[in-house]
């Protein structure tokens, strides 16, 4: 049975959280044999990063990564209001694309909020053909 990278990292999460910090390197040395065996040494990018984002919600942390159009640094305001909308404290994951010409494209877990130029357009293109 092939294991997806998430459930690599929630066995990971599970052992180290419930061993004694003496013996993390044990439980490490171990999961990497693990790894070999099952042929998926590749997924360790994977499986890190979705042990980080297990360790961020259990602090209260929820990662949301947010595409801009160009540079900018986002504004603690809206930080701080789409904190009160997710009803925890965001880690945000900035990425540039110019393709979305201007606004902004969240994604919360399996929320998106797609309040881009280009999204605008497209809708508004759509209702002109009606």
């Amino acid at each position: 049975m092939k294991l997806t990278s998430q459930q690599y990292a929630q066995a990971l999460y599970d052992a180290i959280h419930e061993t004694a910090p003496k013996d993390h390197d044990l439980i490490m040395d171990r999961f990497v044999q693990i790894l070999a065996q099952n042929g998926d040494l590749n997924k360790h990018s994977e499986i890190e990063a979705a042990y980080k984002k297990l360790e961020a919600e259990a602090k209260g942390f929820k990662q949301a990564e947010v595409t801009v159009a160009r540079e900018m640094e986002i504004n603690s305001n809206l930080i701080t209001h789409l904190n009160e909308i997710v009803g925890n404290k965001l880690e945000i994951k900035q990425q540039i694309d110019s393709g979305i010409i201007g606004g902004i494209v969240m994604k919360v877990d399996d929320t998106l909020l797609d309040a881009s130029v280009k999204t605008q357009l497209n809708n508004l293109n759509k209702e002109l053909k009606r």
